[in-house]
């Protein structure tokens, strides 16, 4: 793991975070990398503007007649190719947040190469010939100001917010010993804005380990503890090559957690599964690694995903809003009992919140004997039948979408007795809660839509689940919803 990479469910219910993992307070914490691609938004835009607003001026009072859509187009072009000289020369290294570049000289050529492309693709026709190297002109000055200037503030902003933790990434070891101890002494330079949360180890004792003066902070379920209340971004496993079995045994149980997992590459590959993506070296300090799972939804995927969920979410309500009176009405026509039927599932990191449905049985299943319904379920009433078929029974969810307890898109959530139950017959099962639960998923849309009557059928649910957690993307969740109306509509599996 490079300084840049360190920037950054075993059944086990939740507990109280160790207090190794509480000695900082929570602050608002962000991401390197949108730090440094709005700093290169801001950038571009420096490129652009320093173009369109002295040709705007020059129009307006020395009589300039312009093209403005190739005014505009000669302006990105620059803006693209800058930034890409920019970022080749790294002038946004994640490395560097506390001393992020300004670099005047650089910034300078990659203006100067930008400007000398566009003159070579013919774009400066957008401006008549007499004025045409007035406009480069101040168009190069302009530019190379404003991105200096943004530099300057960039470089005064980010430093600030290095010094005050805004960029801390929390790295624990697993393993007391000398290697916990070369990457406690490494992390301990504040100018990398990484913190060592501490040393875990079930082997607690003198005669077990020698944590090399490192206070050992817990055990191995204090460490899903402390990860499950979002106190860790990345855990080092590193115990002895002769551990090798351990080591497996304890990956597999931290690949649960929404966090960054590495091993020390003295550990050979085959500890891990071979299908994972995910296996690249890296290195904190001196101590080289092993990745073995990335963090899953790092960067921007937050945002953009709980911007696709409020924006979308909101939609999906207003359009269907009109049938909520028609469904409350049907339903209450044709038996007794509430409209809205709640229950508790688990989301995000296992914490636990209500769903809303509307009722379709003639029973409310709510404690520990929730039986999934099956076809031809005799529970299941006529009305409830109907809004199964095209899971008009699941609307009242876009409510736990909006508020932010789930999402439009992941895995679904089941009743906490069935997490019970199949958290101790699939190994996988409890990874589903690294994200929050969806309305629909890649699970659904891929024939397993309804009732999982075997473990089978759940453990290729959850492997869905999995794949989609691991594969995330914006065009992925637009498929999935696509995908989801066309499934409603046949009606398979709904029952």
């Amino acid at each position: 793991m490079s300084a840049s990479t360190v920037c950054e469910n075993t059944k086990s219910s939740p507990s109280e975070a160790p207090e190794a993992a509480k000695r900082d307070p929570m602050k608002k914490r962000w991401s390197r990398r949108v730090a440094a691609d709005t700093v290169g938004f801001a950038d571009a835009i420096a490129v652009t503007a320093g173009s369109t607003i002295p040709a705007a001026i020059y129009q307006q009072f020395g009589g300039l007649q312009a093209d403005w859509a190739l005014i505009i187009q000669s302006s990105i072009a620059a803006s693209v190719v800058c930034l890409l000289c920019l970022k080749y020369w790294g002038m946004y290294d994640l490395n560097r947040m506390h001393d992020f570049p300004r670099n005047p000289e650089r910034i300078i050529a990659a203006l100067g190469i930008a400007l000398l492309l566009v003159v070579g693709l013919g774009l400066p026709k957008a401006i008549e010939n007499t004025h045409l190297w007035v406009w480069y002109a101040v168009w190069g000055t302009a530019s190379y100001t404003m991105l200096l200037g943004n530099r300057i503030v960039a470089h005064a902003i980010l430093a600030k917010m290095t010094a005050s933790g805004a960029f801390n990434q929390r790295v624990a070891v697993f393993g007391a010993g000398p290697i916990a101890r070369r990457c406690h002494d490494f992390l301990a330079d504040p100018a990398l804005a990484i913190r060592f949360v501490g040393v875990f180890d079930d082997r607690i004792g003198e005669d077990r380990i020698n944590p090399e003066g490192l206070t050992v902070a817990g055990k191995l379920h204090d460490l899903i503890a402390a990860s499950r209340h979002d106190e860790i971004d990345q855990i080092v496993v590193a115990l002895p090559q002769q551990a090798d079995g351990r080591i497996q045994h304890i990956v597999k149980k931290l690949k649960q957690l929404p966090v960054s997992i590495h091993i020390v590459t003295h550990i050979s590959s085959d500890l891990v599964s071979q299908d994972s993506s995910a296996h690249k070296v890296s290195n904190i300090g001196s101590v080289g690694l092993l990745d073995v799972k990335k963090k899953p939804l790092a960067d921007w995927a937050p945002l953009v995903k709980r911007v696709e969920d409020v924006v979308l979410g909101w939609a999906f309500f207003l359009i269907s809003l009109s049938f909520y009176p028609v469904i409350a009405i049907m339903i209450k026509l044709e038996s007794s009992g509430p409209i809205i039927f709640k229950q508790k599932r688990r989301g995000l990191n296992g914490k636990e919140f209500e769903v809303f449905k509307f009722r379709t049985m003639s029973v409310a299943e709510t404690g520990d004997d929730v039986k999934q319904a099956e076809k031809n379920d005799p529970r299941v009433t006529e009305v409830g039948g109907v809004l199964r078929r095209f899971s008009l029974d699941e609307l009242p969810q876009l409510w736990n979408v909006i508020r932010g307890e789930m999402s439009l898109v992941g895995p679904r959530p089941h009743a906490i007795v069935h997490d019970e139950v199949y958290s101790e017959i699939i190994e996988q099962y409890a990874n589903r809660h690294q994200v929050k639960p969806g309305i629909t998923g890649l699970a659904q849309v891929s024939g397993f839509r309804g009732e999982t009557s075997t473990p089978d059928k759940m453990e290729s649910r959850v492997n869905l689940d999995v794949e989609y957690i691991e594969n995330w993307s914006f065009w992925l969740d637009l498929q999935i919803i696509a995908r989801t109306l066309w499934v409603v509509a046949s009606g398979k599996n709904a029952h």
